[in-house]
């Protein structure tokens, strides 16, 4: 219902609920699937920019929370780990 209000609030339309969600450090955040990844994310990784793909991919206020929670590259890399291994990609 929230991303319904959020498509009709914006303009933009609501991706599709794709259960899709990680709990890191007691926190829950949600993801879109692969095939809804914002381009601007992807380009961003190719880039190097992982850190903005990261912020693209969660959404600003998920990344606000996710930024709360990690203070170094460690935990960069331990969330992408967990990611990862939800998306079924990487080694587990």
């Amino acid at each position: 219902m929230a991303s319904k209000l959020r498509a009709e609030a914006t303009g933009v339309a609501a991706l599709p609920d794709t259960g899709l969600a990680v709990t890191w450090r007691g926190k829950r955040f949600a993801l879109p699937s692969p095939e809804q990844f914002p381009l601007e994310a992807l380009e961003a990784e190719e880039e190097g920019k992982h850190l903005t793909a990261l912020k693209l991919i969660l959404g600003a206020d998920q990344y606000k929370t996710w930024r709360g929670l990690a203070t170094t590259a460690a935990d960069a890399e331990d969330f992408s780990a967990v990611v990862m291994k939800e998306l079924g990609r990487g080694n587990p």
